[in-house]
């Protein structure tokens, strides 16, 4: 699958539009318990990196959950790209659950407007060849922080964690008792909101073998 970023792109909501955003629909992964979602991903020797860029990752609750959403019913897990092609998982959950231990990791900071960026720098996106992501989410018993995050990059582990909220006590509030696993979120553009973040030129990405499995 190829993918389009024109010159001076950020947002696909957006002109020029760039990217994509859409979920993988008809997948019903709603009693899941843990899901993995796999795919590569090919950058050029020549790619931009910028200032970042949004990579595609699972999500549950409902969607939406991203843009600033304040997450207390859903979550997302999509990966990104910084600077020099520095990665990370971008996290969307509830801000004020979270462990101290996650946001105090020098990798990881919660103090975000938007997402959490959680172990930032832990690798590297490749230019010029292809890299492959395997992340894996397990759900938090409801209420407590222990729900958990892996993220295998070509087949190495770079962040596992064990001190996730993604979700809260399914009694504390009716929307939460809603809060499963949902289909895979594509989303894929340069930003950030502002244009500083977009392309000076125009560029592509190219993806291969996605792939999903849930409760292995």
């Amino acid at each position: 699958m190829q993918l389009f970023y024109p010159a001076n792109s950020i947002d696909p909501a957006q002109k020029p539009q760039g990217g994509a955003d859409f979920y993988a629909e008809p997948l019903d992964i709603s009693d899941a318990t843990n899901v993995t979602l796999e795919y590569s991903v090919f950058f050029p020797n020549d790619f931009d990196w910028v200032l970042a860029g949004k990579l595609p990752g699972m999500y549950g609750g409902h969607t939406g959950c991203s843009g600033g959403n304040a997450a207390l019913d859903c979550f997302s897990t999509r990966m990104m790209w910084r600077q020099d092609g520095e990665g990370e998982l971008y996290l969307y959950a509830p801000k004020d659950k979270q462990t101290k231990e996650l946001c105090d990791d020098p990798k990881s900071s919660c103090d975000e407007a938007y997402g959490l960026s959680i172990g930032r720098g832990s690798f590297k996106w490749a230019a010029g060849s292809w890299t492959n992501i395997r992340q894996t989410i397990s759900l938090n018993t409801p209420g407590e922080q222990d729900g958990s995050f892996t993220l295998d990059v070509n087949g190495q582990r770079k962040i596992d964690r064990n001190d996730v909220f993604y979700r809260e006590d399914l009694g504390s509030r009716k929307s939460h008792a809603k809060t499963t696993h949902a289909p895979p979120k594509t989303t894929t553009f340069f930003g950030g909101h502002e244009e500083k973040y977009a392309t000076p030129r125009d560029q592509y990405v190219w993806f291969k073998d996605f792939a999903v499995s849930y409760n292995s």
